[in-house]
């Protein structure tokens, strides 16, 4: 258990959060922002969860995620603590964001500037830089209806879904994004660069819905990071809030 002391004379409601991951954390620091006596329960030895670090023979390995693609959710907990979040962790913008290899010895250099992109999609398929500008499209449209109109909503109720419904049928949440990008792309190759994100989760990109192409235009505005130290070094910095 992570907890703090509290005078005996502190009178305010206690709150309990389950579990010490991002998520966890994110809403124990919330909960303690607004006046609540916060406890937060772990199973594991140590706070983590997904971001668990293992360590062994002097060597430390991240169990979960690996890189940081919306640094500003994470500057705003350190902002509500009247802190900045540089002063804890050392974030690294990525150049390339990937470096995608395939069998045949040829790479994809995956980034945030759209001209080195294109050259990239020209470089594997000249006749899919139309497509892949109709995929761009797709995908921002998915960003502004998932991310910034959804992200806040709990799903937790028929009235929330219900909301949401429109929006989803505008993002064809139904399709998967490999069906999405095949629809723009021809070339293999590009197929399988567009649509690999789920990987970093552990999707099927032939499963999970289209409505992950945001991503893409997530990463294009506000780049992709490397916590030095892992994301271990993230959660340090999250409990020492």
């Amino acid at each position: 258990m992570l907890k703090r002391t509290y005078l005996p004379s502190d009178d305010r409601p206690i709150a309990v959060v389950i579990g010490s991951g991002f998520g966890g954390l994110a809403a124990a620091i919330r909960l303690s922002h607004k006046g609540y006596r916060v406890k937060v329960f772990e199973k594991l030895d140590k706070p983590g969860g997904r971001a668990y670090v293992h360590e062994r023979d002097g060597y430390t390995f991240d169990a979960g995620p690996t890189i940081i693609t919306a640094p500003f959710l994470l500057e705003e907990l350190w902002e509500l603590c009247g802190e900045k979040l540089e002063t804890d962790v050392d974030l690294r913008l990525m150049d390339p964001f990937y470096r995608i290899r395939f069998d045949d010895g040829s790479h994809f250099d995956y980034t945030g500037d759209l001209k080195r992109m294109r050259d990239e999609v020209a470089k594997f398929s000249p006749a899919d830089l139309p497509g892949y500008d109709r995929f761009l499209a797709e995908a921002e449209k998915c960003y502004q209806l998932g991310f910034k109109e959804l992200s806040n909503v709990a799903f937790d109720s028929l009235s929330d879904l219900f909301e949401a419904f429109p929006s989803m049928v505008k993002m064809k949440a139904w399709e998967s994004i490999y069906t999405l990008v095949a629809r723009h792309l021809k070339n293999d190759k590009l197929r399988q660069v567009m649509s690999f994100h789920p990987l970093l989760i552990g999707g099927n990109p032939f499963s999970v819905t289209a409505v992950y192409s945001l991503i893409n235009s997530l990463e294009r505005k506000h780049g992709v990071f490397s916590a030095m130290g892992g994301t271990g070094s993230l959660i340090k910095g999250l409990v020492r809030l």
